[in-house]
């Protein structure tokens, strides 16, 4: 087999060995979604308070919590099935550790922030369920101090993950704009079809030099 086929054809393959899967893609914009709509809710929450009554906003922020909880959970489960590389085959060491410790942090977070909220929903009397369809058992005591606390790291966990969405899209777009790796398409539909013809055309400049 001619040289250059052969690099293209090693090249294509590397390619189609990192492409997500639909169900993780599906997975993960779901997640976008969830969070977008649970950002934008936590920015007109009240100030909850041992005497703050329930409302729709705060029935929506924690409805919206348990749905991501369960579809983090979902995405969990899945990536241990079908694992795939974070990075792309050729990146750097650094980057293969930044992209794994940020991956980490987020399903840390994503998996555990939701119960800490919980817990202090809880403590402050606030019935959580789902679009109040399914109720779900309190995780605290009333006034609980230790679930109170979980309410404090609750919010400092939401902003540190707020600081690393804006990480992980600079990065993507940097990905992107400026490395051309492919790295975003992987996570975007017909994502293997336009890695494919990056990679023919990549191989085909370097085989031309």
């Amino acid at each position: 087999m001619d040289e250059k086929i052969l690099r293209v054809k090693i090249m294509k393959d590397s390619v189609d060995g990192q492409a997500y899967s639909p169900a993780a893609k599906g997975l993960h914009w779901t997640i976008v979604l969830l969070l977008t709509v649970q950002f934008t809710s936590a920015f007109v929450l009240p100030h909850i308070g041992r005497n703050t009554q329930p409302s729709d906003v705060i029935d929506l922020h924690f409805s919206v919590g348990v749905l991501i909880l369960i579809v983090m959970a979902a995405r969990f489960v899945h990536r241990l099935i079908h694992p795939v590389p974070l990075e792309v085959h050729d990146a750097p060491p650094w980057e293969r550790l930044a992209a794994k410790a940020t991956h980490q942090v987020f399903y840390l977070i994503l998996l555990v922030g939701p119960f800490l909220g919980w817990a202090s929903a809880s403590a402050h009397r606030l019935p959580v369920s789902l679009f109040g369809l399914v109720p779900l058992p309190a995780l605290a005591a009333p006034g609980a101090a230790w679930a109170n606390e979980a309410g404090d790291i609750h919010s400092t966990a939401m902003w540190v993950l707020l600081w690393l969405v804006g990480l992980h899209v600079a990065a993507a777009l940097y990905h992107h704009l400026v490395r051309h790796d492919g790295t975003l398409l992987r996570m975007l539909p017909a994502a293997k079809a336009g890695a494919r013809r990056r990679a023919t055309r990549q191989m085909d400049r370097q085989a031309s030099d």
